[in-house]
């Protein structure tokens, strides 16, 4: 879901204020502190600073997968199995990266 906004001025800073839609969505951004991160031009994740953060972790993963996650859920009708074309490109994708098909992953292996 989207949500409009415009930038504006509250005393002496400088604001971006949102549709009321948003925090009745989202009530966790009706208060306290937020973070924000330029992730690409004219593009801003903003968090709530209740979620910690990982200076070491590039901010856009973990909300990708969350994103993912939530897509997943809504709309399962989306889902398809990878076809021959899909898989085909991956060799080309891949090509420069040294990794090791042999090697199989810990039972325990998690993506971040």
């Amino acid at each position: 879901m989207s949500y409009t906004g415009r930038a504006t001025r509250t005393g002496n800073s400088k604001a971006i204020r949102l549709e009321s839609a948003l925090f009745t969505s989202h009530p966790e951004f009706g208060e306290g502190d937020v973070e924000a991160d330029v992730i690409a031009p004219g593009c801003l994740l903003i968090r709530t600073r209740s979620q910690e953060k990982d200076e070491t972790q590039d901010p856009v993963f973990p909300v990708y997968l969350a994103f993912l996650q939530e897509q997943i859920t809504r709309h399962p009708e989306l889902l398809r199995p990878f076809t021959t074309e899909d898989v085909a490109g991956l060799d080309e994708l891949l090509d420069g990266v040294e990794y090791d098909k042999e090697i199989a992953l810990d039972e325990g292996f998690e993506l971040p």
